[in-house]
């Protein structure tokens, strides 16, 4: 449950990491500190749905050539997939470290007895 909470909140960056989107670092960084809030992550899905991906930047006019003559363009790392790869690790490990207690095994958990103030 907390992975699938967790997966739905980085929606935005999952989604402009797929995508290749050249702003997907920006897009993390404002998913993890302002999605919490519903207009930062609106605006992070917003953002990463943009044209703004190394898609388009192949179809646009070249600008920077290299002496080759091979367009120069930024590509995805993959970075990004390693972070949020190891955010859903590191939830997993700590949610099953937890230790829930059974409400209905305490036998007593008020006592009967009279309280004195």
């Amino acid at each position: 449950m907390l992975i699938v909470a967790t997966l739905l909140y980085f929606l935005p960056t999952v989604i402009a990491l797929v995508r290749g989107h050249l702003s997907g670092f920006a897009i993390f960084l404002l998913n993890l500190f302002f999605g919490w809030t519903l207009i930062g992550w609106l605006i992070a899905l917003i953002w990463s749905c943009t044209g703004n991906t190394v898609g388009n930047l192949y179809r646009r006019e070249p600008t920077i050539i290299d002496p080759g003559g091979r367009i120069i363009a930024r590509r995805s790392s993959g970075g990004l997939w390693i972070v949020l790869i190891l955010i859903i690790v590191v939830i997993a490990i700590v949610d099953k470290q937890r230790h829930f207690r059974d409400l209905r095994s305490i036998e007593d958990p008020f006592p009967s007895g009279s309280i004195r103030l």
